[in-house]
């Protein structure tokens, strides 16, 4: 360490500098503080603040360093970079922050990445396989994959064959979860018990916040069942997105469990989960009457509970809020319970159940999947192959009974 006396409009201040040398550059760098004094003191306090100004940048530069790497400060820096970088909605960015920290929990924070073989890797796979579905599973090993091209475009990790050598174990379908997967949507005869299940759960609810989250979880199943977007694009809808006089409907968002900064409230609208999805449905005047009553309903609610903050959302509690997604689930499972329908019914199944009606009723493929906003086919295309081949079934068994 060395001193400088500084001058500046008559006042005498002491610079204190250190040499260091730069790990990446190998060349020299300097650091430098200012004291007052040129005493003991100064000089110890002074020595003290340049060595953890140096330490602190060697650490930073050590750490862009490959040899030094560990998967869990590359995998925190692939997690910045993507949250910067992707143009990623915030609850997509929340599900990839969960799946990093689920992928660091199974590799130790000291392991560098150049050391991870792909036998290291597998054994891990194949524990997540036992506990996680085939798709979660899927989803750990796409962040992994991602960590690994991060430090190969960054940090120059010119050996990432790992990749190409690890598997995710297949898990092979029951001939009962297969034909649960094509089965997942209410006939006809389903749909009329179970609403029927919800007006006997109304009826006998006596708490008015209760029955009233009832009510609203009722209508949220028929408007599902008859227009088939996304759950969390129906949550999503306000008053401003229904044309009442051309009985139409825009679906431009989804809805982000997070608090909202401006009121408080919990629950905020946010892009739709792809382009394809941005869409305007038309409306059946059986669907805008159920959207007139439950702007009604609101207004009440608004006029005469203080806590309702009116945001404009039509399927609410009683705070104003888009009625919680656990919420809406355990109520269609109590309904579901006390019926004879022997499948599990989830907001999905609903959505599934309009697509079966529109291919029952002979609506070509791509105007069903224009109309859910699927941007892949292959959904749409299961549940209306398995639709129509019942139809078909369904019409040799009707000239079965004729020839007989």
């Amino acid at each position: 360490m060395w001193v400088r006396e500084i001058t500046k409009n008559k006042s005498t201040a002491y610079r204190y500098l250190e040499r260091y040398t730069d790990p990446l550059t190998g060349k020299y760098k300097t650091v430098s503080v200012t004291r007052n004094k040129n005493n003991v003191r100064s000089q110890k306090d002074a020595q003290l603040e340049l060595t953890k100004i140096i330490e602190q940048r060697l650490k930073h530069n050590s750490t862009k360093q490959l040899e030094n790497l560990t998967f869990h400060d590359a995998c925190n820096e692939w997690l910045e970079h993507y949250k910067t970088h992707s143009g990623s909605k915030p609850t997509t960015i929340k599900e990839k922050k969960s799946n990093a920290n689920t992928v660091k929990n199974a590799i130790d924070s000291k392991v560098l990445i150049s050391k991870i073989t792909h036998t290291y890797l597998q054994d891990i796979i194949n524990e997540w396989a036992k506990s996680h579905s085939i798709g979660h599973v899927q989803s750990l090993v796409i962040v992994v994959r991602s960590v690994f091209k991060y430090a190969f475009k960054y940090y120059d990790l010119h050996d990432i064959s790992v990749l190409d050598k690890i598997d995710i174990p297949k898990k092979a379908q029951t001939r009962n979860e297969l034909q649960a997967k094509r089965n997942n949507y209410l006939e006809d005869s389903e749909v009329k018990e179970l609403l029927q299940c919800f007006d006997y759960l109304i009826k006998h609810k006596r708490h008015a916040t209760r029955k009233r989250n009832y009510e609203m979880v009722k209508a949220l199943v028929e408007f599902q069942i008859n227009n088939g977007m996304r759950i969390g694009e129906l949550l999503a809808i306000k008053t401003d997105n229904i044309n009442i006089e051309n009985k139409t409907l825009e679906i431009d968002g989804t809805i982000n469990w997070v608090t909202d900064t401006e009121t408080g409230a919990f629950g905020v609208k946010e892009t739709t989960k792809t382009s394809s999805s941005y869409r305007t449905i038309g409306l059946t005047t059986q669907s805008i009457n159920l959207l007139k009553t439950l702007i009604l309903e609101n207004k009440k609610e608004n006029q005469w509970n203080a806590k309702f903050i009116d945001r404009g959302y039509i399927f609410t509690n009683t705070a104003g809020s888009p009625i919680d997604l656990n919420k809406v689930n355990n109520i269609i499972k109590e309904a579901t319970d006390i019926s004879s329908i022997n499948k599990r019914v989830t907001t999905h199944t609903l959505r599934h159940t309009h697509i079966s009606t529109l291919a029952q009723l002979g609506i070509n493929l791509k105007a069903i999947q224009d109309r859910v906003g699927h941007s892949d086919y292959k959904t749409t295309l299961d549940i209306y192959t398995h639709v129509t081949d019942k139809m078909a079934q369904d019409m040799m068994n009707k000239l079965e009974r004729l020839g007989s």
